[in-house]
C-alpha cells in the first residue's frame, strides 16, 4: 500500500485544480467585501459598510489563505517529483517571482494613485508618480518598499516551495517516514492537531504579530502556512489520506458549521474595542473554526470535484491573471462609484462584476494568446488545448 500511494503519478488532480481556482475566486470576493466591511484601513470604503460584511469576511478570514497554501503544497509536490530540484526551483522562480514583480511594478502602484484624492494628496500626473512616490509607497522598519497588495503570498509560496524540494532532495528517507507516519495517524488525529495549532496560533502569537505580507519577519504566517504547505506535499499523493478525509466528511462538514456559528456568535456579542485584544475563547474558536473549514473543504473536492473538463482546463489557466488584475480594477472601479449614492445592491453587484469579468476578458482577448505577456502573469508561454485525464484513487487503491 505504502508503495502504491509513493507512486509517482503523471496526470493532475482535478479536484485541486477545482480548489486552486475556487481559493483565488474566494479572494476576489474577500477583496470585494473588504469595501463594505466596518474597519478604515481598506484602500476604498462604501457608505454601506456595516456588519453584515463583517460577519462574510469573518467566516472567510480563519482559512482561506490557508486554503491557497495547502493546494499550493500539494501542486508543488507533483512538480519536484517529475523535474530536478534545479528545474523546479527555476521553474516556480520563473513563474511565482515573475508574476510577483510584474504585480508590484504595473498592476499595484494604480491602486494608491487613484485614491491619492481621499489623502488630500496629489503626486502630479501618473508618471510622476511612478517615478517619484510608488517605489517608495511601504515604509516597514525604516525601510522604502514597493506596495506588495494582493500579490504578497507569491514569494512565501517560492520560498516554501524551494525548503520542501530541499527537504526532498537531501532528507528523502525522512522525508518518506514522515508521510508513512502521517498515512497510520487516524485522520481524526491530523485534523484535530491542526486545528489546535492554529488556535495556538490565534491567541498567544497573530495578536502581537499581524500577518503583515512582508516575507522578512512574518513570523504568524510563517507559522500557520509553512507547516500546511509542507503538510500538502505530504499527503499530495496518498490514496490512504484522501480516502480516509473523504470518509471523515459527514462529522466534519457539521463540525466545521458548528464552530462557524459559535465563532460568528462571539463575534457578534464581543463589540471591538481600540486596542484591546478580543476574548481568548473567540480567538481560540477562530482558530479552531478556521482548521475544521481547511479540511472540510478539502474533503468536499475530493468528494465532489475530481472530475476534469475544458471548462476547468481554461479556468485553471485563466485564474491568476484575473486574481493579479482584479484589485487594480476593483480600486479604480470602487473609488468612481462609491460616491453616486447607489443602492447596495447595485454597487455589491457592479463591483463584483467589474473585479472578475474585465480581468476575465482582458485575459481571454489579450493575455491568453500573448506568449510574453503569459510569462509576465505567471504562466506557461503556451496556452492548454486540452482537459487531462482525472487520477481515479480507486483504481489506485486497486493496485495496491
Amino acid at each position: 500500500m505504502i508503495e502504491t500511494t509513493h507512486k509517482s503519478l503523471a496526470e493532475r488532480r482535478a479536484d485541486v485544480d477545482h480548489l486552486r481556482v475556487g481559493a483565488l475566486l474566494l479572494l476576489i470576493v474577500y477583496h470585494v467585501l473588504l469595501v463594505f466591511d466596518t474597519g478604515d484601513w481598506w484602500r476604498v470604503k462604501s457608505e454601506h459598510a456595516g456588519v453584515w460584511a463583517d460577519f462574510i469576511i469573518g467566516a472567510l478570514t480563519p482559512w482561506r489563505m490557508a486554503l491557497v497554501f495547502f493546494i499550493g503544497g500539494i501542486a508543488a509536490r507533483f512538480m519536484f517529483e517529475k523535474q530536478s530540484s534545479g528545474g523546479f526551483v527555476r521553474d516556480r522562480a520563473l513563474k511565482l517571482l515573475t508574476a510577483f514583480v510584474f504585480a508590484i511594478i504595473v498592476l499595484a502602484p494604480m491602486q494608491r494613485f487613484v485614491r491619492l484624492d481621499a489623502h488630500a494628496a496629489d503626486a502630479g500626473n501618473y508618471l510622476n508618480y511612478l517615478v517619484f512616490h510608488a517605489p517608495f509607497a511601504v515604509s516597514y522598519h525604516g525601510i522604502w518598499l514597493p506596495d506588495f497588495a494582493h500579490a504578497w503570498f507569491l514569494p512565501y509560496l517560492f520560498a516554501y516551495s524551494v525548503g520542501a524540494v530541499a527537504f526532498w532532495r537531501f532528507a528523502s528517507r525522512h522525508y518518506l517516514q514522515v508521510q508513512r507516519v502521517l498515512e497510520r495517524t487516524p485522520v481524526g488525529l491530523i485534523i484535530a492537531a491542526v486545528m489546535a495549532w492554529f488556535a495556538v496560533i490565534e491567541i498567544f502569537v497573530a495578536p502581537a504579530h499581524p500577518v503583515s505580507g512582508i516575507i522578512f519577519t512574518d513570523i504568524t504566517a510563517h507559522l500557520k502556512f509553512a507547516p500546511i504547505f509542507l503538510f500538502g506535499t505530504f499527503v499530495a499523493k496518498s490514496c490512504v489520506f484522501r480516502s480516509n478525509l473523504v470518509d471523515s466528511r459527514w462529522v466534519l462538514w457539521p463540525l466545521a458549521l458548528a464552530l462557524l456559528t459559535l465563532s460568528l456568535y462571539l463575534q457578534g456579542v464581543t463589540p471591538p474595542h481600540l486596542g484591546v485584544l478580543p476574548p481568548a475563547e473567540m480567538l481560540a474558536t477562530r482558530g479552531l473554526y478556521g482548521g475544521a473549514m481547511l479540511f472540510a473543504v478539502a474533503a468536499f473536492g475530493e468528494w465532489a470535484l475530481n472530475r476534469p473538463s475544458a471548462a476547468l482546463t481554461y479556468a485553471t489557466d485563466a485564474i491568476l491573471p484575473v486574481y493579479l488584475m482584479h484589485q487594480t480594477v476593483l480600486v479604480i472601479v470602487a473609488d468612481q462609484i462609491v460616491f453616486h449614492h447607489w443602492p447596495l445592491a447595485t454597487e455589491l453587484a457592479v463591483l463584483f462584476a467589474s473585479a472578475s469579468l474585465i480581468p476575465l476578458f482582458i485575459y481571454h482577448v489579450v493575455v491568453r494568446h500573448t506568449p510574453w505577456l503569459r510569462v509576465l502573469f505567471g504562466l506557461r508561454p503556451a496556452a492548454p488545448t486540452r482537459a487531462p485525464q482525472a487520477l481515479d484513487p480507486t483504481q489506485e487503491l486497486a493496485k495496491a
